[in-house]
């Protein structure tokens, strides 16, 4: 060939490729989107960790859902003597049993968690008798029956501490572990003893600083796990609260429960709140990051039959209870009268959190191998985040119900505050997919992959995918 001819035929390609590209850059006309707004429900939801607690699953009273709400929580409380009886040796199959039995529930629940040293003068020594023998510093009631260990005693101290990394080696990472009260401290854990006439109060006997030794041992122990303090902490409220704490109170509810004259609702709780928020600014943010529970004063029964709280009373509770923003309340799995438990079922349709989504922007269409771009809008309906982790999928079904194409989106709905949120993802799609009309669906998945959370929506499928649209693969 001559270099003439080669010359005018490398032309020739060259302006053929040129011609090519300047007629791929001829804009493509968007695919047609669609909008689809699932419809909302407004009855209560049973969520992990949220809700009316199961406690210590109601000790062997089995009530009915019209006699007690079902929950996302089972509530536990343990003494020393009964987790380490002898020394060195922990009684695990105690608390694995609350895990255990949350687990059978239906829906599975988490697990919240105290640890007590101290119960009534009445009751015997909570601590393990091996512990007493080695000498700690402390106090017996009048009778010999009870001994209060000094919280101050180094030995004390020591095996404390011990005890708590014990079991938070085993349960801290267990992701059915919602919550830990920083107890302990006093009755109960309960960050008082005004129920043991023999003692110096609480808060007299020891500095703040001494205390807070008590609320770092829980924060080394469950360093993952959200926390909650004790509303009568005192100091050491505040102190737990800067260290990512949530609070609780108890004996809630009560405005005659002890005479006339002074209750807890309205001449003990405000007035603490106030004082923490006062010392630290931060105080009334705290349930943005980590809980806030209430525990009954007496029982609900009792709330008609002895105080004969009116309508107006229990919802001015339960409307308190919301305010502070309350994830979870512990009605000690005893009746709820009828007469009220209408004002408790609307009181959980938004305790905690409760999502739902509003809206849900779609192509109507893709070729197999593109992206499907969802853009969709929630709305956290209830008064409190979530507070453990759980991953927002998303995934396509075709019509014999198998999955053909899932993905998660990188949303931390930890952070999704009451009020309106966005999540925009690219739901990748295989390119050998087979043309045809696919179900787009969403869940939030806990660690095994398994959608635990339910959503405020209609569609939810039998394994607990939402069922919000469909798409056409081409």
């Amino acid at each position: 060939m001559r270099l003439n001819d080669l010359y005018c035929k490398k032309r020739s390609v060259l302006l053929l490729a040129v011609g090519g590209l300047s007629f791929s850059s001829t804009p493509v006309q968007a695919e047609p989107v669609q909008t689809v707004n699932p419809v909302a429900i407004t009855t209560p939801l049973v969520n992990p960790g949220n809700g009316v607690a199961s406690f210590h699953g109601g000790f062997g009273d089995n009530l009915g859902p019209a006699q007690y709400p079902d929950t996302g929580i089972e509530y536990r409380r343990y003494y020393w003597s009964e987790l380490e009886p002898k020394e060195g040796q922990f009684n695990f199959a105690l608390v694995d049993e609350a895990f255990a039995a949350a687990a059978r529930h239906q829906p599975a629940m988490n697990v919240g968690l105290r640890f007590m040293i101290l119960d009534g003068p009445e009751s015997g020594s909570k601590i393990p008798q091996w512990l007493i023998d080695k000498g700690i510093k402390g106090d017996w009631t009048t009778d010999d029956k009870t001994f209060a260990p000094d919280l101050n005693d180094p030995t004390f101290i020591r095996y404390a501490q011990r005890l708590l990394n014990t079991f938070g080696a085993r349960y801290g990472k267990n992701p059915e572990l919602a919550t830990l009260d920083i107890g302990i401290v006093g009755a109960w854990g309960e960050w008082h003893n005004s129920n043991f006439p023999n003692l110096k109060p609480l808060h007299e006997r020891y500095t703040t600083e001494q205390l807070n030794r008590y609320v770092d041992m829980h924060f080394t122990a469950f360093p993952d796990t959200p926390k909650i303090m004790l509303i009568s902490g005192e100091g050491s409220l505040v102190y737990a609260a800067k260290k990512g704490a949530g609070w609780r109170a108890d004996c809630w509810g009560d405005w005659r429960n002890f005479g006339p004259d002074w209750n807890h609702m309205r001449d003990d709780y405000p007035q603490r709140i106030e004082a923490a928020q006062s010392s630290w600014s931060g105080f009334n943010q705290v349930w943005q990051k980590a809980p806030v529970s209430f525990e009954i004063c007496g029982h609900m029964a009792e709330w008609l039959s002895v105080q004969r709280y009116t309508r107006e009373e229990v919802q001015a509770t339960f409307d308190w209870a919301l305010a502070q923003h309350a994830s979870t309340i512990n009605l000690k799995s005893t009746d709820v009268p009828k007469v009220y438990r209408d004002i408790v079922d609307k009181a959980l349709a938004k305790m905690g959190y409760r999502f739902r989504v509003v809206s849900l922007t779609h192509p109507a269409s893709v070729r197999a191998g593109q992206s499907l771009a969802l853009n969709s809008s929630w709305s956290n309906d209830g008064v409190a985040p979530i507070y453990l982790r759980y991953t927002l999928a998303w995934r396509l079904q075709d019509k014999r119900g198998q999955t053909v194409a899932q993905g998660s989106a990188g949303d931390d709905i930890r952070q999704w505050l009451p009020g309106s949120q966005r999540s925009g993802y690219q739901l990748a799609t295989p390119r050998n997919l087979a043309a045809g009309q696919y179900h787009l669906d969403v869940g939030l998945l806990d660690k095994n992959g398994l959608p635990r959370i339910q959503l405020a929506n209609e569609g939810k499928q039998d394994d607990g995918w939402y069922r919000l649209s469909s798409v056409m693969i081409n």
